[in-house]
C-alpha cells in the first residue's frame, strides 16, 4: 500500500479544501493510505475534519500560519512529523507555499513530490502602512516559492492553463480539472425547491433567486456584488440574492447591505454544507471574481443547472455551456443590464459530454495514474 501526505491550509468550505475532500472521498483506499496535513491549530473548529477522519484518513495539524514565529513553529512540526514517517508521495495543495512544503517533503526523502496549481493570482493584498514595501517583499516572496517549486517538485499539475502560467511559466504542466460530485448537484423530482429555499431566508414567493458562493474576500469582489444587486434592484423587484461563505470582509459586507438599503434583497447565509440544495433552490449564480484558477463553485453551478454571470478573468475552460462573461471594466449598472437579459433568457443546456470531465471519479483516476508512475 502506497502511503501519500496531502498539504492542505485546511478542510473547510472553500473550493481547493472541498476539492481535497472530494479526492480523499473517493481516493482507492486498498491501494493508498493517505494522511493530511493542516495549517491549522489544535482546538480550532475545522469543518469537514471529521468527515475525513471517517473516511479512514489521518490527519495531522501542524499548527497555524498567521504569524511568522507560527509559520516557523509550522515548518519545525511539518519537518519533524515527516521525519518520523515513510511517505511515498506528497501532493501539495497550499499555492505559492508549496514551495516550502515540497522542499520538506524533500528533505524527508519523498520521492514523488506534487505541486498542485489551484490560483492564477497572490491571494495576499497588501494594505495600511508602508505598502509599497509590503508589496516588494511579496513579489520577492513569489518569486522565490515559484523558484523553490520548480526544484523541489517531481510532477507539475494544474486546474487550468491560468493556473498552470502563474505557478508554472513556460513549464509543462498536466491539467486535472478540479473534480466534483455530479450526481449530488442533480435534484429529484421531490425537492421543495420554494420550501427550502424559505428555510434559507428566501421570500419563497420571488420569480429568480440569485446567488454567490465563497469566500467575503477581496479576490470574490463582494462589494462590487452588492453594486450590481443594488442596479439590478432598479431594474427589477421580483428576485432575491445570497452569498453562501464568510471571511475577513463580512463586516464590510453587512454594512453596504445596509448603506444601500439592501436587507430585503440579500441575504447572507454564512458557512453551508448544502451547497447542492441551496443551487437547486436558484436559478442565477453570479461570480464578480477578481481572479481565478479554475473556480470549483462555478463547475457545482453548472452541474446544477444555473445559468453563470461571470467576470472575463475566468477561464473559459470552466465553461460547460452555462456561462456568460462580461469584464470587470464594465460598471455595476451594465453588470445589471446583462443580468437581466440572462433572467429573462430561455434556459439552456449543459455540454454533457464536457460536464463527464469534471466528475470527481475522472480527476481521482488521473491522480492515481501519477500516484503509480
Amino acid at each position: 500500500m502506497k502511503k501519500i501526505v496531502y498539504f492542505s491550509h485546511g478542510l473547510s468550505a472553500n473550493g481547493i479544501e472541498t476539492f481535497l475532500v472530494n479526492v480523499l472521498e473517493k481516493l482507492d483506499k486498498t491501494k493508498y493510505e493517505a494522511t493530511v496535513v493542516i495549517g491549522i491549530d489544535e482546538g480550532v473548529e475545522c469543518l469537514h475534519e471529521q468527515r475525513v477522519l471517517d473516511m479512514g484518513v489521518r490527519v495531522y495539524r501542524a499548527g497555524d500560519l498567521d504569524s511568522m514565529k507560527k509559520k516557523y513553529e509550522y515548518i519545525k512540526n511539518v519537518k519533524a512529523f515527516l521525519k518520523k514517517e515513510q511517505f511515498d508521495t506528497a501532493h501539495s495543495n497550499m499555492d505559492l507555499l508549496n514551495g516550502i512544503t515540497l522542499y520538506l517533503a524533500k528533505k524527508a526523502k519523498i520521492k514523488k513530490r506534487i505541486c498542485h496549481a489551484h490560483n492564477s493570482k497572490s491571494q495576499y493584498n497588501p494594505t495600511g502602512s508602508l505598502v509599497f514595501l509590503k508589496k516588494a517583499v511579496q513579489k520577492m516572496y513569489c518569486l522565490l516559492m515559484r523558484k523553490a517549486i520548480l526544484c523541489y517538485s517531481t510532477q507539475l499539475i494544474a486546474c487550468s492553463e491560468v493556473a498552470s502560467d502563474y505557478f508554472y511559466g513556460k513549464r509543462e504542466a498536466e491539467l486535472i480539472y478540479n473534480g466534483i460530485r455530479t450526481e449530488s448537484f442533480i435534484m429529484p423530482e421531490s425537492f421543495d425547491r420554494n420550501g427550502y429555499a424559505q428555510e434559507l431566508g428566501f421570500k419563497g414567493d420571488e420569480t429568480h433567486r440569485l446567488v454567490s458562493i465563497g469566500r467575503l474576500s477581496m479576490q470574490k469582489n463582494p462589494i462590487f456584488a452588492l453594486e450590481i444587486i443594488s442596479e439590478l434592484k432598479k431594474i427589477r423587484n421580483d428576485f432575491t440574492y445570497a452569498w453562501v461563505g464568510s471571511g475577513e470582509l463580512e463586516n464590510d459586507v453587512k454594512a453596504k447591505v445596509k448603506e444601500m438599503n439592501l436587507e430585503d434583497e440579500v441575504i447572507l447565509t454564512g458557512v453551508r454544507t448544502d451547497i447542492p440544495q441551496i443551487l437547486g433552490c436558484c436559478d442565477c449564480f453570479l461570480m464578480p471574481s477578481l481572479f481565478e484558477g479554475l473556480p470549483f463553485s462555478l463547475v457545482e453551478a453548472q452541474a446544477a443547472g444555473l445559468k453563470c454571470v461571470v467576470s472575463d478573468v475566468v477561464t473559459k475552460t470552466a465553461d460547460i455551456g452555462l456561462i456568460e462573461y462580461i469584464s470587470l471594466e464594465k460598471s455595476a449598472k451594465e453588470w445589471a443590464e446583462k443580468i437581466n437579459i440572462v433572467l429573462d433568457s430561455p434556459s439552456r443546456e449543459k455540454d454533457t459530454e464536457k460536464a463527464k470531465l469534471f466528475d470527481i471519479s475522472n480527476t481521482v483516476k488521473q491522480l492515481e495514474e501519477i500516484y503509480d508512475k
